[in-house]
């Protein structure tokens, strides 16, 4: 009879036990590290286009610099055509979390993303986050 009341304790504790690491599991899956890239293009070149930097992560990211290119993705083929870049004046940007920054492309930096324009190629943006792989998103096409 004692064997019985130390199945049922053990089940109960097995159960429990899985209960908490399914629930630490999700709070490690919500607090990965996430970013999303949009975009608000405008065809005027004084207006220019807005490209939307999202840190969806519950953790400040320092964006260290970033690259803008057209890109033909025909493999093996593929060709990368530079737009703009952060550059030498490169200083780190924190992007604290749940919120986003925007670079405006406007003037000598405004780009075509039109059909005639972007020719059947990918807008591509990517973003060196410190601490991390760089990341590469595609912003439009």
């Amino acid at each position: 009879m004692e064997e019985a009341g130390i199945n049922y304790i053990a089940w109960w504790g097995a159960g429990l036990s899985t209960m908490l690491a399914l629930v630490k599991f999700y709070e490690l899956w919500k607090s990965r590290f996430r970013i999303d890239v949009g975009y608000a293009f405008c065809g005027d070149i004084h207006q220019g286009n807005n490209i939307h930097i999202r840190n969806l992560s519950s953790h400040s990211i320092i964006l260290a610099d970033w690259e803008l290119f057209y890109r033909s993705c025909w493999w093996p083929f593929k060709k990368d055509m530079h737009i703009n870049s952060s550059g030498i004046s490169a200083s780190d940007l924190r992007i604290a979390p749940y919120s986003s920054t925007t670079f405006n492309f406007s003037g000598q930096y405004y780009f075509s993303w039109n059909r005639e324009g972007i020719r059947k190629r990918k807008i591509y943006m990517r973003l060196y986050v410190v601490g991390r792989s760089p990341v590469l998103k595609r912003v439009y096409g």
